[in-house]
């Protein structure tokens, strides 16, 4: 191979039309013959022993594109350049530490462009898949001319599955068998099944585990990620070199548990109301930092990267999903953002006016997105913008995708070959008749995912809610054309952490601690996917410098609010929103916990919650920026109970933990 060379990232480019990308529960159940050509040709992409011989290109084998989401740190195969950098200076610590090399990654997290960036890392699996599938295809029906135009057309056809990880069963059964199971049963030439190695399940490393792979040790737990020495992935694997394989128990034990969260989370992601600035939304659903200055950000809806990160670890445990620098190798990485890049279609379907654009305006003041990268064409702070580059993928042209091109329904979209089932009424690949058709899906969509403050306003106890305020009906923030639900608002905890506190990720969980008549449960999470330090990522490294905070949002189930005011009644004359709001902190039980769930820092909520001693407490480092609860009141349409609801009279209550953190491990000290 010549030092310069490119792959093009087009998609299943010359298959005849555009198809959907079904959910891997539907590819399995419901198209037999593309879900065989998937597994073998998953197989034969991974290069696992017992694969079919197939031809493709060496930059779309398996292991060159889960390298590109982290280590090795090096160029993707399918992008070299003779040039290095034209900014490279062997006296800046940025291009010499801790490798002489200006190169530092693609990371895109914590940026407006999280979400395009991803959506032809995943066409360029998609891609490899869908040819060797072709391949495949055409030997089977060489080999038996009786199927002659089945396994081809399937073949055209597939596109890369999702799993919806969101979906209302996954509290109860959580991931689906095919997910982890290490054989699955597929077509065969015939109409004969046939059992197979799963390649969903794990994955192998190729001509040995790459040099700079490095052991990550929990210094908490002294729980050791094998990464130099483990042959294979794994999700919640054992402490050890040599695991048996991955916890499937435990897996799945802790994703039940964060499962409704998830679900919540999704639903608020489409709970932007219709008047908002394009870009502050933008920057609000793309990504788990918000790089925008604003003092009143308290009335964020959270952000789809921030729902990514969440499920990562949950994956993950101590295994590869967790850790930004070997995710990619695991194959579920694929079938997740998969998902994720089918929510940025549903979201960008209903709020086609939301954008980056070309930075922000504060104060009057203009601002440009930015974000610290370290490839080789790009340098520091570049400004980030919707024709800029999405290194290192390239269009058939040559140049690189843009943020831009990777939108759907946009006059300068670049050809995707691929859609998405309907759902609730929307096709992402068609666009909507108007505003009021996107409306009423956004409606829609939110419902699914379980927020429906319309419904539950009715289901509450009304004179338990009586006494919480809401605007007057001639207050200026409700739209003309709406009205106000009375004695009802939404309850959120609102959440910022410092991304770098631990040297690692980790998650803040908030529990209900439960009282005589119900159990203690897990309420939502908000995770900081992290790089450690020694991660040769250079935007890393600059965001650990500048003391990057993470942001996330935690959505209050309405059934758990209306138990903590109904078990907290006195005489119904004591009733008062602040008190009310004190009932539902003093509820709430606050803990920081590592990838493996051990808990390194806890608070207990409430003003009359105990001081911690400062012997005790966790230091400033590891402390959460802000815990803070945070209510809404909602208005409805008049006319139209269809059309979304309008949130209005953001109010934030202040801290849950105003005791402080206590230290519960050496890490936190």
């Amino acid at each position: 191979m010549s030092t310069e060379y490119h792959y093009p990232v087009i998609g299943r480019k010359g298959t005849g039309g555009v198809f959907d990308r079904f959910s891997i529960q539907e590819l399995e159940k419901d198209h037999p013959y593309q879900f065989a050509l998937f597994i073998l040709a998953f197989t034969a992409v991974q290069q696992r022993p017992e694969a079919l011989q197939v031809v493709e290109e060496p930059a779309a084998t398996f292991m060159e594109i889960g390298s590109i989401h982290g280590r090795p740190y090096v160029e993707w195969a399918g992008d070299r350049n003779k040039d290095a950098s034209a900014d490279y200076s062997a006296t800046d610590k940025k291009d010499t530490n801790p490798v002489p090399s200006r190169f530092g990654g693609y990371c895109t997290h914590g940026a407006v462009v999280f979400p395009t960036w991803h959506r032809p890392y995943v066409m360029l699996i998609e891609q490899s898949i869908g040819n060797v599938a072709e391949q495949l295809a055409n030997d089977i029906e060489a080999n038996n001319p009786n199927e002659r135009g089945v396994w081809v057309k399937a073949a055209k056809e597939l596109r890369f599955p999702y799993w919806d990880w969101a979906e209302k069963e996954v509290a109860e059964n959580g991931l689906p068998p095919v997910l982890y199971e290490d054989k699955v049963e597929i077509m065969a030439a015939g109409g004969k099944k046939q059992i197979v190695n799963n390649p969903l399940s794990f994955f192998s490393y190729v001509g040995g585990i790459p040099s700079d792979f490095t052991d990550e040790v929990d210094d908490s737990t002294d729980q050791v990620a094998y990464f130099s020495k483990w042959q294979r992935t794994y999700r919640y694997a054992a402490s050890t070199p040599d695991p048996d394989g991955s916890h499937i128990d435990l897996l799945q034990k802790t994703f039940k548990a964060g499962a409704k969260d998830l679900r919540r989370r999704v639903a608020h992601l489409f709970v932007f109301n219709d008047d908002e600035n394009p870009a502050l939304t933008w920057d609000d659903f793309s990504n788990h930092t918000a790089e925008s200055k604003r003092e009143m950000d308290f009335v964020n809806q959270g952000s789809l990267e921030g729902v990514h990160d969440t499920v990562h670890n949950l994956i993950g445990g101590n295994g590869q999903m967790s850790y930004p620098d070997y995710a990619g190798y695991d194959p579920i990485f694929y079938l997740h953002h998969a998902n994720v890049d089918r929510l940025l279609a549903l979201w960008e379907w209903c709020y086609t006016e939301y954008w980056m654009e070309n930075g922000y305006e504060h104060d009057g003041e203009q601002y440009p997105w930015t974000q610290a990268r370290g490839t080789y064409a790009q340098v520091y702070n570049e400004q980030l913008l919707p024709d800029g580059p999405l290194q290192p993928f390239r269009t058939e042209q040559g140049d690189y995708w843009t943020s831009s091109q990777a939108r759907f329904l946009h006059e300068e979209a670049y050809p995707k070959y691929y859609s998405y089932p309907e759902f609730v009424g929307i096709k992402v690949n068609q666009a909507a008749t108007s505003s009021e058709e996107r409306a009423a899906a956004r409606k829609k969509v939110a419902t699914y995912y379980g927020f429906d403050p319309q419904t539950k306003a009715k289901q509450v106890t009304s004179h338990a809610w009586k006494h919480l305020p809401v605007p007057n009906q001639d207050d200026p923030a409700v739209p003309a054309d709406h009205t106000v639900i009375p004695n009802y608002r939404t309850f959120v905890v609102h959440v910022k952490l410092p991304e770098y506190a631990y040297n690692r990720a980790y998650s803040f969980q908030l529990h209900h601690k439960g009282n005589a008549h119900s159990a203690p449960q897990l309420v939502g999470t908000t995770t900081v996917f992290a790089r450690p330090d020694h991660s040769p990522c250079k935007a890393c490294a600059v965001r650990r410098e500048t003391g990057s905070v993470v942001r996330g949002m935690i959505p209050i189930p309405s059934e758990l609010i209306e138990s903590i005011i109904k078990s907290n009644m006195g005489s119904e004359s004591a009733a008062t929103f602040d008190k009310t709001l004190a009932d539902i902190k003093k509820e709430f039980v606050g803990k920081l916990v590592d990838t493996t769930g051990s808990e390194l820092a806890g608070a207990e909520g409430g003003l009359e919650a105990p001081c911690v001693p400062k012997h005790r407490a966790a230091s400033r480092r590891v402390t959460p920026v802000e815990i803070a609860l945070v209510s809404v009141a909602v208005a409805e349409h008049a006319e139209d109970k269809d059309r979304p609801v309008y949130l209005l009279d953001w109010q934030h209550h202040d801290s849950v933990f105003s005791g402080g953190w206590l230290a519960t491990h050496r890490d936190s000290e």
